[in-house]
């Protein structure tokens, strides 16, 4: 809903749209209602050979805002399921569905669950991969290897023999790539303009698939370039990506939970929402937030303060001040400006540690990398 966006694809699709111009014989397998509606044919007119498995119903996602978490129609209870996709290919991306399921016979395999709620084995239907890669976010990892700790999670699913590459996706922290014999990479996640969320991970697991899978790229490498095309498509929000190889990008580096200050009103109900929803979100994302208008505390002052968030939405007259000290302190800062900003980020040259956002998604992940300051 803000921004607002609507568009139909589905994570297969989003996949297919972005990998069809690297790898023209892509075919895309998916259950719907219809054999023609316009999600489709647009996936067509790219060059998408769209194979359709019937479904009684469709499955739509509603988002508030991008980082939200979906609503989704009709409620999974009473989707009706559909009898398994059978699919057999050199290279081939399994996504876990909703309405079904996918039983893959493949040279090599990527596997990504789409669910930290009991993932399932990708072998656990009859699947079998010469060579498997599973792309899990840190939920699902956990779920499936039943270990807290992100490594040893990895690490377990690998020794389990299932698998011969497990990468973790992990935000703003980018990912893990674990491989077979003990090697672990730390992929960057990469500086974009903006940040799109809905559709990241979809994005990130078709162009590794198609690096890792059909290219035979080693698997730091393939994670590596899904990292800097993800950051091109949360820049634009729009899918194909620009033909080519990414463009050069400022790789994320975060070794610590950055400690954040949070401002903003909370006199109305719903500054109050924006303010709780931007803790939430800093926190889930793995930052800690000073808050002194939600904690109630009688200064903003922290001595380990790596940047700010301030929320403009009905802020106090001070605000403009309050920037100013901020400013001068050297705190980086990120200001969420709905009404005012271009809709991509700024940075005002009277205020060099300013940047000012022009959505909620954009602000919470500025906020984060101002504490990875841009190389020289």
């Amino acid at each position: 809903m803000v921004p607002e966006w609507n568009a139909e694809y589905g994570s297969g699709g989003r996949a297919a749209a972005t990998v069809v111009a690297l790898s023209p014989a892509t075919i895309l397998h998916t259950y719907s209602p219809t054999r023609d509606s316009i999600g489709l044919a647009s996936l067509r007119r790219l060059g998408v050979d769209v194979q359709v498995h019937p479904a009684p119903q469709s499955v739509a996602f509603a988002y508030f805002h991008p980082l939200s978490n979906p609503h989704i129609e009709p409620p999974r209870a009473s989707i009706v399921q559909s009898p398994p996709i059978e699919v057999a290919g050199e290279a081939v991306l399994r996504f876990g569905f909703l309405e079904g399921d996918a039983i893959v016979k493949a040279n090599r395999a990527v596997y990504d669950p789409q669910t930290s709620v009991r993932p399932t084995d990708f072998v656990a239907n009859g699947s079998h991969a010469e060579e498997l890669a599973l792309v899990l976010n840190e939920g699902e990892v956990r779920s499936l290897s039943g270990k807290a700790n992100i490594r040893e999670a990895a690490l377990s699913l690998l020794q389990s023999g299932g698998a011969a590459v497990v990468v973790v996706k992990a935000g703003a922290r980018g990912a893990l790539v674990a491989e077979r014999g003990g090697a672990m990479t730390e992929v960057p996640a990469y500086r974009s303009e903006r940040v799109f969320k809905i559709g990241t991970g979809d994005v990130f697991s078709s162009i590794f698939a198609f690096e890792w899978a059909e290219r035979k790229q080693p698997s730091s490498v393939a994670a590596d370039l899904a990292s800097r095309s993800v950051a091109a498509y949360c820049s634009s929000g729009t899918l194909p990506l620009p033909a080519g190889e990414p463009a050069p990008r400022e790789p994320i580096v975060l070794k610590r939970p950055p400690i954040v200050l949070l401002e903003g009103a909370t006199n109305t109900i719903g500054c109050r929402f924006v303010m709780e929803e931007a803790r939430y979100s800093l926190t889930e994302l793995g930052a800690k937030v000073v808050c002194p208008a939600l904690d109630s505390t009688p200064s903003a002052d922290h001595p380990s303060i790596s940047a700010a968030l301030v929320i403009s939405d009905g802020a106090r007259s001070t605000l403009r001040s309050q920037l100013k000290r901020m400013n001068d302190a050297g705190i980086p800062v990120v200001l969420l400006d709905e009404l005012h900003s271009s809709g991509s980020s700024t940075r005002k040259n009277s205020q060099p540690h300013l940047i000012v956002a022009g959505d909620f998604t954009s602000a919470i992940y500025f906020a984060l990398w101002a504490a990875s300051p841009q190389l020289d």
